[in-house]
């Protein structure tokens, strides 16, 4: 897969493609199936298939939101590189960006900037300042240049009227119910990140963590006890992670400390990844580090029952 992240100026794809447009945040199944159909769609017109999307997401740039996103950029990119696309243009999202009509749009981007021959959109889509194109407006473009255009609905959940979005996964994952957002992504929720030291406080009572500094660009998880699974050197383990501001000893800045089973080597400046599985408890304060001592075996216990069960 081809990526380009660059200003909309500097744009120049002269292969004959089947776009679809969109910021794409989770990759989540919905999007999966859009991509899926738009190879197909493609690959019956031998065209190559691209993703046009935004950098930074719209929302964030407006409400200058840092917290929004569901994965890291890394992620995203690992993602759309496994379904098999052949290019992910990502165009900077700024100011004169911000500023384009509908009609400039089509024209400096659709037309002057790749050559395009299929569009698959959604019939909700809009574009342009103040989101004054859509379907109708893109159905003229379209037509007009010989573009051919396919639309898509909603996509919804197995056995449910439920729409998949990226938006309701945001509100899962801020709730702390990474199950159900699991489902929805098709994989588990993921934070990178490289191990930094803490207190060492875990090491002496003989629970040691990895502890990494939650990305702040990604939408902020509900503080509490999870059921993990670690990616390290290739290699996955299981855990169990807190994340929080540690209240029973007055901690002021939020962190992710993550203790590996049947694991006790020195990861310092290694990135290792969590995936969270399911969430045990919220975040408490204990009255004394005894009664955290005494809850942590329990914590253990149930993540350890989880995994087992299949998560």
């Amino acid at each position: 897969m081809e990526y380009f992240d660059k200003n909309i100026e500097d744009l120049n794809i002269t292969k004959p493609l089947g776009l679809t447009i969109g910021n794409f945040d989770g990759v989540h199944l919905g999007h999966q199936q859009i991509l899926k159909r738009l190879k197909i769609f493609s690959k019956k017109r031998n065209l190559f298939t691209g993703l046009l999307s935004f950098n930074p997401h719209p929302i964030s740039y407006f409400k200058k939101d840092k917290g929004f996103l569901i994965d890291s950029s890394d992620t995203k990119l690992d993602l759309l590189n496994k379904i098999g696309l052949d290019f992910f243009i990502s165009i900077k999202f700024d100011k004169n960006f911000s500023n384009y009509s509908y009609e400039d749009f089509e024209q400096k981007v659709l037309l002057k900037c790749i050559n395009l021959k299929l569009l698959f959109s959604g019939l909700d889509f809009r574009y342009g300042k103040n989101r004054k194109g859509d379907i109708n407006s893109l159905k003229k473009f379209s037509k007009k240049n010989n573009i051919d255009l396919l639309t898509f609905d909603d996509f919804l959940e197995v056995n449910s009227s439920n729409k998949i979005s990226s938006s309701m996964i945001r509100n899962l994952i801020k709730e702390g119910n990474v199950l159900r957002a699991n489902i929805l992504l098709g994989r588990p929720f993921e934070v990178s990140g490289k191990v930094i030291k803490g207190d060492q406080r875990g090491r002496t009572i003989g629970i040691p963590t990895a502890n990494i500094l939650y990305n702040k660009n990604q939408v902020e998880l509900s503080e509490g006890v999870y059921s993990v699974k670690v990616l390290l050197n290739n290699k996955q383990f299981e855990g169990i992670s807190n994340y929080g501001m540690r209240p029973t000893f007055n901690k002021k800045t939020p962190l992710l400390e993550t203790h590996l089973f049947n694991f006790n080597k020195n990861i310092y400046g290694q990135e290792i990844k969590v995936k969270f599985v399911a969430k045990i408890r919220d975040e408490i304060k204990f009255n004394n580090v005894e009664d955290l001592l005494k809850q942590i075996p329990l914590d253990i216990s149930k993540a350890k029952e989880i995994l087992n069960n299949g998560n």
